[in-house]
């Protein structure tokens, strides 16, 4: 598919998501949620946002094995996510790998890898975290189900990861034997896709490394929540803890659906749908929902553009080599991204 058409694709599910976010709306009660908004936690959850993307810098540092260093870590990240706001096919993911390939003793394609990495335990950690919020909020059942069915499965994917990262080749030759009962996807192009991912795994098959990763996946995702929590007070007099993680976990699966940069649209619509589920006003639950989208943009573009100074490189230097590198990358297509919220 042409370059063109993936973007006018993704802008046309921004808009039918924005739609749906947007029906109904009372335009006067969204405007008075923000007049009336309290701007300290505003501040207090920007100061949420940068803790939380300082522990996926440590993630990053743990996942590569102390190769990349924690403030590198945090730096390209943030570089990574700039190049996401506002750049269509998440070609964020390929800047930061670049990025890191140019250190020592690392590569781009073990930077690579262990992003994909990054994007497993992330899917596990969402899914991990809405069944968190389904023990203690009373949400409607078909929620309640869904949840179950949700933690069946991340159970049953954390086991297949670890046996992945500890036999890859046994876990390659599986895999792609049963995506190859795929209607028009034969056994070769089955292995070139999962290919990535099991040699991602291959970075991470010490166990300590493993459970690290994984566990500072889930704390991330925590502290995400957090800063959820704090900007919601800025619309709520009060509000448990568990909404805020009840926001980030529908943002996390909104913004898998591929769609405009920054997944503008998708993030929106998964926040407010899951906020008036749980019965919060509509309203101030799309002014919330803008917000948090806002504030994380925010923060990763403000500390992606200090680190591409960091870096001495320009934003078009980097983006012209980003470009090159997916272009020729053999993982071109496969999932590279969920929410960093």
């Amino acid at each position: 598919m042409k370059r063109w058409q993936t973007l006018l694709i993704g802008l046309a599910i921004s808009v039918v998501f924005l739609f749906l976010a947007l029906r109904q709306a009372d335009f006067g009660a969204i405007l008075e949620a923000f007049r009336t908004a309290r701007y300290g936690f505003v501040a207090l959850s920007f100061l949420g946002v940068v803790l939380t993307v300082l522990v996926r810098g440590l993630r990053w540092n743990i996942l590569t094995q102390g190769r990349l260093s924690i403030a590198d870590g945090f730096w390209l990240f943030n570089v990574g996510f700039l190049f996401n706001n506002v750049l269509p096919a998440r070609l964020g993911e390929f800047a930061r790998a670049f990025l890191a390939g140019r250190r020592p003793n690392m590569h781009f394609t073990s930077a690579l890898s262990s992003i994909v990495v990054e994007r497993l335990f992330d899917m596990v950690s969402v899914v991990l975290l809405i069944i968190m919020v389904l023990l203690v909020l009373p949400l409607p059942v078909w929620a309640t189900t869904a949840g179950a069915v949700m933690g069946s499965g991340a159970l049953v994917g954390i086991v297949v990861l670890a046996i992945a990262a500890r036999r890859p080749d046994w876990a390659l030759n599986i895999g792609s034997r049963g995506l190859a009962l795929l209607p028009r996807l034969n056994r070769d192009e089955a292995r070139a896709f999962l290919q990535p991912f099991v040699e991602g795994l291959g970075g991470v098959s010490n166990l300590r490394t493993f459970v690290l990763g994984l566990v500072t996946s889930f704390v991330a995702w925590l502290a995400s929540g957090a800063a959820a929590w704090l900007l919601m007070l800025a619309f709520w007099p009060v509000v448990p803890l568990i909404a805020g993680q009840l926001a980030v976990a529908a943002a996390g699966l909104g913004i898998s659906i591929p769609a405009a940069p920054s997944g503008v649209g998708p993030f929106e619509a998964a926040v407010i749908g899951a906020l008036t589920a749980a019965g919060y006003d509509a309203n101030i639950s799309r002014s919330f929902a803008f917000a948090l989208h806002a504030v994380n943009i925010a923060v990763t573009s403000l500390f992606g553009l200090l680190g591409l100074a960091r870096e001495g490189v320009s934003f078009s230097q980097v983006a012209r080599e980003a470009q090159a590198l997916r272009h020729h990358s053999p993982d071109e297509g496969a999932p590279a991204e969920a929410i960093h919220e």
